[in-house]
């Protein structure tokens, strides 16, 4: 069974998290904890009494609110509400306060969060989506606030060849249960000459037990990494791509020069799964 967090703040956006979670609890045995982040003020006249009895007050609201707002989902995919958990925890910065609580709960396999995107400035100083990419120890699952909910049949990987036999067997770690096909895609740069897809194929196959299909795509240089992966997208149609970054960074390089992956989260219309290279993570089989 794996372990699946679905952070929410009540919006159309994290609904859409909600759903993909959900989806993924039908196909492969999951138990879910749907979470949200309260921050409580405290006014300074306040005794510690009268804070007591403020926060308790809003816990016991918010934890109702989430009871209804799960519920309300699950009613409406006409679904049994079971196999999962609501949390409320406290802190100011959700991204941060889930970010530690996965790491306190090493039984948390991936993280599963809506988006609507970001403007410019956003992009630039971060969302609670694109924090989490960057600093959460366990992969991140970006769902777009427009997913409708459909089985996971074809999961896209983009890889740069760097580490992509390391990276292969946690993508097809995930894929096994949920019996879903890969296609492994890499844009050629100028020069660089196309492996024999279908050697590696049948090598792969071999070694990890499971069909692969090899794409070696030669794409126009001028046009940005976003434009050509939702071509490819368009034609092949994936339930979900998954993609590698790699969290050592500057924090220079984290402000302004955000990873390939990190903006992609905020666009693409498919939800991407993001992974750490430099992270040890365990994928349950």
């Amino acid at each position: 069974m794996i372990h699946l967090l679905a952070p929410t703040d009540f919006s159309t956006a994290s609904r859409a998290g909600i759903r993909l979670a959900i989806q993924w609890s039908r196909q492969q045995p999951t138990k879910i904890l749907f979470v949200h982040v309260l921050h409580i003020p405290r006014l300074t006249k306040w005794s510690d009494l009268q804070y007591k009895a403020f926060a308790a007050a809003e816990r016991s609201r918010c934890e109702k609110e989430l009871d209804r707002f799960v519920g309300d989902i699950y009613k409406k995919l006409d679904l049994a509400a079971d196999n999962y958990v609501n949390l409320v925890l406290e802190g100011i910065s959700p991204d941060l306060v889930i970010a530690e609580y996965c790491r306190r709960h090493p039984e948390i396999d991936f993280i599963c969060m809506g988006t609507r995107g970001a403007g410019m400035v956003k992009k630039i100083f971060g969302t609670y989506t694109g924090n989490l990419i960057t600093h959460a120890e366990i992969p991140v699952i970006a769902v777009q606030d427009h997913y409708r909910t459909k089985p996971v049949r074809r999961i896209l990987y983009a890889t740069d060849l760097a580490h992509y036999e390391e990276e292969l067997e946690r993508v097809v770690a995930i894929a096994r249960p949920l019996q879903a096909a890969i296609d492994v895609l890499h844009f050629l740069q100028p020069g660089e000459i196309a492996p024999n897809a279908a050697v590696m194929e049948k090598v792969y196959k071999k070694e990890l037990g499971y069909g692969l299909h090899f794409i070696f795509k030669s794409v126009d240089p001028s046009r940005s990494m976003v434009y050509n992966l939702e071509e490819e997208i368009d034609r092949r149609q994936p339930s979900l791509v998954v993609m590698f970054t790699d969290k050592e960074r500057t924090l220079f390089d984290k402000l302004f020069s955000p990873s390939k992956a990190e903006r992609i989260g905020m666009e693409l219309t498919i939800p991407l799964m993001v992974f750490g290279k430099a992270d040890r993570i365990h994928v349950p089989a």
